[in-house]
């Protein structure tokens, strides 16, 4: 009849250079597969610099048009910000006073 629970001993118990042999790469399929993680990582990140590039080149186009909007209309907002204040001063029944906190 064998025994179902057989209790442990000194042959079970683990050392650092046990450990250290269980974990040692097996050189045989260790390199192939850091390979092909390698070659993954590379294809991910060619993917991800491809995204980034059309990103940026959206950002630059986005921006350059809104500086072209703000060229052509700079002038009528200095036009319009100088006669806003100029109707905030011309107002004779409004006075503006401090509010201390």
């Amino acid at each position: 009849m064998p025994i179902m629970n057989p209790k442990r001993g000194v042959s079970h118990i683990k050392t650092l250079h046990t450990v250290t042999k269980a974990s040692a790469k097996k050189h045989d399929t260790a390199d192939f597969l850091e390979l092909y993680m390698l070659e993954k990582e590379k294809q991910r990140l060619m993917t991800e610099e491809a995204k980034i590039l059309f990103r940026l080149d959206y950002v630059q186009n986005r921006l350059r048009i809104i500086q072209n909007i703000y060229e052509h209309s700079s002038h009528l907002l200095h036009h319009q910000n100088s006669n806003h204040y100029g109707e905030a001063n011309s107002n004779p029944g409004f006075t503006t006073i401090q509010i201390e906190y």
